[in-house]
Order: structure tokens, then C-alpha cells, then sequence
């Protein structure tokens, strides 16, 4: 039997199989691994593809008010790479540009989640343009406001939106109409009520405080405590 029809057989029979899953299981995606292909319903890994045939499934949005897209996918893996929620990685690409990966704002912010071109340079985008690209930077950087606001989503979209430097500046949400309107409309998205933040428990900046503990979960879940 030669390679390519002994690789067709498992591929084959995972697609048969999935008649027999629940829906929200019929996400099925495959890698190849020393010349094996794997198939798996969890997309964990940088180099996972979609399963030929079904790379068109309409997909179950995941949550709330947002709908299926076909970057899914891809937010699902830089969710469990980044240890983000993948809803707000979905919900700031629906607010930012709609999924429109040609976007452009007036202010010159590009892309699915409308980068500036000096934040993407940061995180090593050559195509502002290219999905891939521009929500890998846009999920880096939602982890760095993470980590510098220590997880508190309010901060953290008014960072995205104005610049954390704007945020420490006002000691919490800016007062600018385009910010505060744009946190309710991400949190709106999120199904999460608008919280505000003030100077009395705006975090201290990374790095500025060593004794601050982070927990962190891989994505075989395991939970880290560190500083």
C-alpha cells in the first residue's frame, strides 16, 4: 500500500465518525506528525488545518452575539495559545472591523482587529491585511494588556482602543465618548456588564511589582502560579 492511500484511511474514517458526534464536536481538524495525520476536535497546535470537507460547515458562534466566521478556527488555536478567552478575541475582531480583513480606519488601523502599523511592527506583522497575521498580533497584544492590567477587562479594552499610556494617565477609562463607547460595545458583545475601573484599583505596571502572582493555564491545563 503506498503513503498517500494509507494516510486516506484514518482521515476517512474521522469523517465518518463524526455523524456520530454532537454538534458542537463537529469541529474536526487535522496535523501531520512524523507522516501520520492526526485528527483531533481540539485545535491546540500552530500548524493545524481544517479537515478537507468540512472547512465550509457553517460553525455554532461561539457565544452570545457573535456569529460563525470562518476564522473560528484559527481564533480557537490563538485562544488556547495566548491563554485567552476566545470570545474576546472574536468580540474585538466583530467591534473592531466586523471580520473585514481589509479594513481601514480613518486613523490608519488595519486588519480584522485594526492595528496600527507600529503595534503590528511589535509583533512582527509583514501583511496588516493577512487574517492570520493580524489576529495572531491582535491576540499577542490583547495578552500583553492582560498581563499589564492583571486581567481586568474594562482596562484592558481601553487600553486596546486608547493606549495603556492613556489609561494610566486617567486612572481607569479615558474620557473620551470613542473609548467608553467602544468598552460597552465589546462587553455588550461579551454579554458582560460595563464595569469601571478608577485610579483606586488600577494595577500597578508589569514588572513594577515583583511580589504580584499571575495564574496561568496551559493548554493541556495545567495551572501556573508565578511572578
Amino acid at each position: 500500500m503506498n503513503r498517500s492511500s494509507w494516510l486516506a484511511i484514518p482521515v476517512f474514517a474521522a469523517v465518518l465518525a463524526v455523524s456520530i458526534l454532537p454538534l458542537e464536536a463537529q469541529e474536526l481538524f487535522y496535523y501531520v506528525d512524523d507522516g501520520r495525520v492526526v485528527i483531533t476536535n481540539t485545535p491546540s497546535r500552530a500548524d493545524i488545518r481544517t479537515v478537507p470537507g468540512f472547512s465550509g460547515r457553517v460553525m455554532k458562534a461561539m457565544k452570545g452575539d457573535l456569529p460563525a466566521t470562518r476564522f473560528d478556527p484559527t481564533i480557537r488555536i490563538l485562544a488556547s495559545r495566548y491563554n485567552l478567552d476566545p470570545n474576546l478575541i472574536k468580540a474585538v475582531a466583530y467591534v473592531e472591523s466586523a471580520f473585514k480583513p481589509d479594513a481601514v480606519s480613518p486613523k490608519g488601523a488595519v486588519g480584522l482587529m485594526q492595528l496600527m502599523p507600529p503595534t503590528a511592527a511589535m509583533y512582527g506583522v509583514t501583511n496588516l491585511t493577512d487574517p492570520d497575521q493580524n489576529l495572531k498580533a491582535g491576540a499577542r497584544h490583547l495578552r500583553s494588556l492582560m498581563d499589564e492590567f492583571n486581567g481586568d477587562l474594562t482596562l484592558v479594552l481601553a487600553a486596546y482602543n486608547a493606549g495603556s499610556g492613556a489609561v494610566r494617565r486617567s486612572g481607569g477609562v479615558p474620557a473620551y465618548r470613542e473609548t467608553r463607547n467602544y468598552v460597552r460595545k465589546v462587553r455588550e458583545r461579551l454579554g458582560a456588564p460595563d464595569l469601571r475601573t478608577t485610579a483606586a484599583n488600577l494595577p500597578p505596571r508589569a514588572g513594577a511589582d515583583r511580589k504580584v502572582i499571575r495564574r496561568t493555564t496551559d493548554s493541556d491545563g495545567t495551572v501556573r502560579y508565578t511572578n
